[in-house]
C-alpha cells in the first residue's frame, strides 16, 4: 500500500509541477528548473517515508542512462547515470525535467553550435527503444535503440515457436500473431500489446511484450516440440513455464 501511496503521490506532483505556467526554458532563464522543484518534493516525502523511492528525475536519467544508436543518422550516444555522456566521442550533459504540457524532458547540452537542446521523452513501440522529440522548434526527432541490440523476424526459427496461443500457471492466455501483436487474457480482462525477440550482444534471446502501461522482458526456451515454453525475466531467479494451447 505505501508504494502505491507514494506512486500517487509523485503523480500528482508531476501535475501540479508540469501546470505550474513556467516553460522549461523560462525556468532555465529564472536561474531554476522544474527539475529541481519536482525533486525538492519529493525529497520531502523520502525523508517521510524511506529511500524506497527515486527522485523523479533520477527514474528519467536512469532509463536513458546507457549506450544508444541514432536510427536517423547512426549517431552514438553514451548517456550516464550522473547525466553527463558523450555523443559520438564528444562530451554532453544532460538534465530530466518536465513542461507545462505535461512532457517528461530532456534537456542536452553540448559543444555544438546549437548549444544546448530541450526534447520530450517517450519510448518507441518496440518497448526498447527511446524518442527525443524537439522542444525548441524545427520537429526533429532522435530515434535511439540500445547498441548492439539485434531485432530476429518472426520466420525465423529461433522466434517462429513463439507464435500461437499459451497458457500459464495462474491461467492467463498470451496469443502472439505474426503482425508482431499479442493479446493477454485473463479472468476477467483482456489486453492488447505488442512484442519482439531480440538477441544481445551477448547472444542471449530476449521476449519483450509491451502493454499500455509497461512492459515485460524474458529469456526464454522452448522445448523440441514446441508445445512448452520457459520464461525468466533477467536478474530473477523465478522460471515461469508455459504450455502451448
Amino acid at each position: 500500500m505505501k508504494r502505491k501511496l507514494i506512486a500517487l503521490i509523485l503523480a500528482s506532483m508531476f501535475c501540479v509541477t508540469a501546470c505550474s505556467g513556467n516553460s522549461a526554458s523560462e525556468d532555465a532563464k529564472a536561474g531554476t528548473s522544474t527539475t529541481e522543484e519536482v525533486d525538492q518534493m519529493a525529497s520531502e516525502i523520502k525523508e517521510k517515508v524511506g529511500d524506497s523511492v527515486s527522485l523523479p528525475s533520477e527514474s528519467v536519467t536512469k532509463a536513458v542512462s546507457g549506450t544508444w544508436r541514432d536510427q536517423g543518422n547512426n549517431d552514438l550516444y553514451v548517456l550516464s547515470e550522473n547525466g553527463t555522456g558523450t555523443k559520438n566521442g564528444e562530451a554532453l550533459t544532460f538534465e530530466c525535467g518536465f513542461d507545462d504540457d505535461n512532457n517528461i524532458t530532456i534537456r542536452f547540452v553540448t559543444g555544438e553550435a546549437e548549444g544546448e537542446k530541450l526534447y520530450a521523452v517517450s519510448t518507441d513501440d518496440t518497448g526498447y527503444g527511446i524518442n527525443f522529440t524537439s522542444l525548441d522548434g524545427g520537429g526533429e526527432t532522435i530515434a535511439l535503440l540500445p547498441e548492439g541490440l539485434k531485432f530476429l523476424d518472426l520466420t525465423d526459427e529461433r522466434v517462429a515457436g513463439i507464435l500461437g496461443e499459451w497458457k500459464d500457471d495462474g491461467g492467463n492466455t498470451y496469443r502472439f500473431k505474426d503482425d508482431h501483436s499479442m493479446v493477454i487474457s485473463g479472468s476477467k480482462t483482456e489486453t492488447e500489446g505488442v512484442f519482439n525477440v531480440v538477441e544481445n550482444e551477448e547472444g542471449t534471446l530476449l521476449l519483450k511484450m509491451k502493454v499500455p502501461g509497461g512492459s515485460l522482458e524474458f529469456t526464454y526456451e522452448l522445448d523440441e516440440e514446441n508445445a512448452g515454453m520457459d520464461l525468466q525475466a533477467p536478474g530473477d531467479d523465478t522460471v515461469h513455464h508455459w504450455i502451448r494451447q
